[in-house]
């Protein structure tokens, strides 16, 4: 039940206030290591409902768990979305303000969620996880991710952007092409230009080898 996300806001903000959010976290852990891409979406979209739920489930994951399961729950669950998110505008954004007395509302950024993990583990985007990738590698390499989102990311450790994606070889601008994503492409490019000629040198290897044969 828990993976397919059938927890409330609420109910999940209760265990998580109280001594059972051990639970909740093993099971977050369970699902990290177990489940599917479909499991870490529901999962994303379930904690991010709110500014207050989602603070306190990365409290309770640093309490309990640590900044291994943060960094994967950032990685599988969080990147591939956006704060104001136009198919959940409605809920998100009056969830995430934050309202002073006497104050204007402080509207929400898109990567809201990115920079709460991010003052709580600084170093979070410099970390691989067990398979060697990065953090940028999964914003860029996911199809549904923000321009601001992968931006983010992308300044927070900018030598990111010249490290190849161990999984599929690429690099994350050419991960954020293939999946649509230009302007941050163009972007992160930016960063080293000369990464246009590393590219199609593997390219052509690849050729090569293939005629050979």
């Amino acid at each position: 039940d828990f993976a397919q996300g059938a927890y409330s806001g609420y109910k999940s903000k209760a265990v998580l206030e109280r001594e059972t959010k051990g639970i909740f976290i093993q099971a977050t852990d369970f699902l990290i290591e177990f489940g599917t891409q479909g499991d870490w979406d529901k999962f994303g979209k379930h904690i991010t409902r709110s500014l207050n739920l989602f603070s306190i489930f990365i409290d309770a994951v640093m309490s309990v768990s640590g900044q291994g399961l943060l960094r994967d729950v950032l990685n599988k669950c969080l990147l591939q979305y956006s704060i104001i998110d136009p198919d959940h505008r409605r809920i998100l954004i009056p969830s995430w303000t934050v309202r002073q007395p006497n104050e204007p509302a402080i509207l929400p950024t898109p990567s809201l969620h990115f920079q709460k993990v991010l003052e709580l583990i600084p170093g979070v985007v410099q970390t691989v996880d067990k398979d060697k990738r990065l953090p940028l590698h999964y914003a860029a390499g996911s199809a549904t991710a923000s321009y601001e989102v992968i931006m983010e990311v992308f300044k927070a450790y900018k030598h990111a952007a010249s490290i190849r994606d161990p999984m599929t070889g690429l690099f994350p601008f050419q991960l954020a092409a293939s999946n649509g994503n230009v302007e941050a492409a163009h972007n992160l490019l930016l960063a080293n230009p000369n990464l246009v000629s590393s590219g199609i040198n593997i390219h052509d290897k690849k050729r090569k080898r293939s005629s050979s044969t």
